[in-house]
């Protein structure tokens, strides 16, 4: 059950937006919140020459401090505990994925918005940053611009619809249950079960009943199963299912950690890069 998080922000509108979907997360065992912002000194800073650096660092910090105070009270409002973090220096992306095992997160929820960057240093690339390096779970809240150019939420409940992408690896039997526990706890109406072969394949007899099992264990749980089976490329065919069925959160897990990832890249990677909702992704080893 998860019931720690670390939560990075930047203070911009999407890390305030992200506050409603840490109150979805009480359904599924969430109680404390750690809270951290990490100082990217080459955004503070940048290519000036002649900076004190270390005055700028500290009032910077003062800065920091009130603000993840003011923050950490939106959050307590809504009954968690709250653990506010100092303020870090360093490389967003490894700072927080360093901190969550510090701090024994048992998953890192992270704002992010399908344009890049916006006032801060936690969405757009730091995300993806964070999904190679963490060794806990990331959920990554996914935002969109609307019509005004403002930044929304994409989805209306986020346990609502689950996609699970299932690959028959160990890392995506230990998604299976964490997306068992997110239906039943987060009452979901339905989960979408895809699995994407390689075009011109046919998916083996014995993967087919391992589906089939998966969809009998969710729905002896009273959650209701709908099987895909997709042909082409993996993170692609994720994606477009997430949009015609109109999920709210996609699932996906991921293999490795450290510079071969970063090097290689992977599905996650590519889900979490181009869905419009919030991505959930395990790793294993």
């Amino acid at each position: 059950m998860m019931r720690r998080v670390l939560y990075p922000t930047d203070f911009s509108k999407a890390s305030e937006l992200g506050i409603s979907v840490l109150e979805e997360l009480r359904q599924i065992g969430v109680e404390e919140v750690f809270l951290i912002h990490v100082i990217d000194l080459n955004r503070l800073i940048g290519p000036v020459s002649g900076i004190d650096i270390p005055a700028v660092l500290h009032d910077y910090e003062d800065e920091t401090r009130q603000n993840l105070e003011k923050f950490g009270e939106k959050v307590e409002e809504l009954g968690f505990r709250v653990k506010v973090l100092e303020p870090r220096a360093g490389e967003p992306s490894a700072v927080i994925s360093e901190v969550a095992q510090e701090v024994g997160a048992d998953m890192v929820t992270i704002p992010s918005h399908g344009k890049g960057l916006i006032a801060g240093m936690l969405l757009g690339s730091v995300s993806e940053g964070v999904v190679k390096r963490s060794r806990v779970p990331v959920l990554v809240i996914k935002f969109v611009v609307g019509k005004e150019g403002e930044i929304v939420r994409s989805f209306d409940r986020l346990f609502s619809r689950i996609l699970l992408a299932y690959d028959f690896s160990e890392s995506s039997e230990e998604l299976v249950k964490y997306v068992k526990e997110f239906a039943v706890r987060g009452k979901a109406d339905e989960v979408l079960l895809v699995h994407v072969i390689e075009k011109g394949n046919e998916l083996p007899e014995s993967r087919l009943k391992r589906l089939e099992e998966i969809e009998r264990e969710f729905e002896s749980s009273g959650v209701d199963v709908e099987i895909f089976i997709e042909a082409g490329t993996p993170y692609k065919e994720i994606v477009r299912v997430a949009e015609e069925k109109l999920a709210s959160l996609v699932a996906v897990s991921a293999t490795g950690s450290g510079l071969l990832r970063s090097l290689i890249g992977g599905t996650a990677d590519g889900v979490v890069r181009r869905s419009k909702v919030p991505v959930f992704v395990c790793r294993r080893g």
